[in-house]
């Protein structure tokens, strides 16, 4: 009888990395707050000139600690992910590019409903053609892999330096403070409509760092999920979750070394500053998203603590689903076409909504799985997927 690869059953599952994409999401959502209450015309320009000098330093903090680390997360798990699955097809000889290239199809079809109904801060997108790239790469041995990872993780600063000798497009601006004033306005007391076309327009004025900074990114990181589990990460931490401690303390180091002087390498007036800079920055991102991802796999590692922690690997288990409920529950209270709280300058308030708004879906997500198996835009995703396997 011919052999059939179906989704991965709940035994199956591996607690300690849906735990991990459970406290990812909640990672995403204390970061994206930030993003649907302000728009990415002017970002930064718009955190830097909050009226509370309070609140201008907890920004500070805070994007500092959060900023693309929950984003390394997220895409390490994607990369982790895809290796399980292949590993599954290959076990069972069966067509794994005709499945996963579905797949990544699919999960680009969620991405642009996402950006067009919901939010120009789309990452599904993204995360399908890094998926899909993953097929030119993911029979390469470590010492291939791991140089291209490497390689595509570090883009921008190669990227920036280049740009020196070499005229390129501009791959870290969007700014239009002009844009900002609009959107304010608009997103705050708009129609859906209004938002909807400055929306657009939004992801448009976003597209060079998308391309030349973001999604190049993602695709290192990809490729780190991808080698991490090709090692067998999360058996090994299981196994000897002494030496994995010893690990963690040693990269902790690193990251707070480097979290507190990253930028005191770069010399302001050299052309090659913001080279350095964003170099430097992401050596810093790795140092403190590795972190928080071996600390968690290892307090996840643990028999006891996984099940007091089965409310956050719940969350893990339907991550997408629960990505686009976010989104759709943040639109809700910032947009004009729902509470029109875009545009608060209180950011600890912000934090009670993001922390509230995951808290709701623990509770949902604990009562959903009660008559469920699985989430469902996991649910569609699978079928979709499996379709012809």
């Amino acid at each position: 009888m011919e052999e059939i690869v179906k989704p991965v059953s709940i035994n199956e599952r591996i607690s300690s990395i849906d735990i991990l994409r459970g406290f990812a999401l909640l990672g995403i959502i204390v970061v994206n707050v930030l993003g649907f209450n302000a728009s990415f015309f002017d970002f930064g320009g718009f955190y830097s000139h909050l009226p509370d000098a309070f609140q201008v330093k907890f920004y500070t903090i805070f994007i500092s600690l959060t900023a693309d680390k929950f984003i390394f997360l997220f895409g390490f798990l994607f990369g982790y992910g895809i290796y399980l699955q292949y590993q599954k097809f290959e076990n069972l000889s069966k067509d794994f590019v005709g499945f996963f290239s579905r797949r990544m199809l699919v999960l680009a079809f969620f991405g642009i409903l996402h950006i067009l109904f919901l939010w120009a801060g789309d990452i599904l997108f993204l995360y399908s053609i890094a998926g899909l790239l993953m097929l030119v790469f993911y029979k390469l041995s470590y010492r291939w892999l791991i140089p291209i990872a490497v390689f595509f993780y570090f883009f921008i600063g190669i990227w920036l330096t280049i740009s020196f000798w070499i005229p390129l497009p501009e791959a870290m601006s969007s700014t239009c403070t002009l844009c900002l004033e609009k959107a304010k306005i608009i997103y705050a007391t708009g129609n859906y409509k209004d938002c909807f076309i400055l929306r657009l327009h939004e992801y448009f004025a976003f597209r060079n760092i998308n391309v030349f900074y973001y999604l190049p990114k993602i695709i290192g990181i990809t490729l780190f999920g991808f080698i991490a589990a090709r090692m067998q990460l999360h058996q090994k931490v299981k196994a000897n979750p002494l030496k994995w401690s010893i690990v963690l303390v040693f990269v902790a180091a690193l990251a707070v070394f480097s979290y507190f002087n990253y930028d005191k390498i770069v010399d302001s007036k050299s052309p090659f500053a913001n080279a350095v800079y964003m170099t430097s920055y992401e050596f810093m991102n790795i140092f403190v998203a590795c972190s928080y991802l071996l600390f968690i796999i290892i307090i996840a590692s643990n028999t006891y603590m996984a099940k007091f922690l089965r409310p956050i690997a719940l969350m893990g288990r339907m991550s997408l689903t629960n990505y686009i409920l976010q989104s759709l529950m943040l639109s809700v209270i910032f947009y004009g076409w729902g509470y029109g709280f875009f545009g608060q300058t209180k950011l600890t308030s912000l934090l009670v909504i993001a922390i509230s708004v995951y808290v709701f879906q623990v509770i949902v997500n604990l009562i959903w799985f009660k008559y469920n198996k699985q989430g469902p835009l996991e649910k569609l995703w699978r079928k979709l997927s499996y379709r012809n396997s």
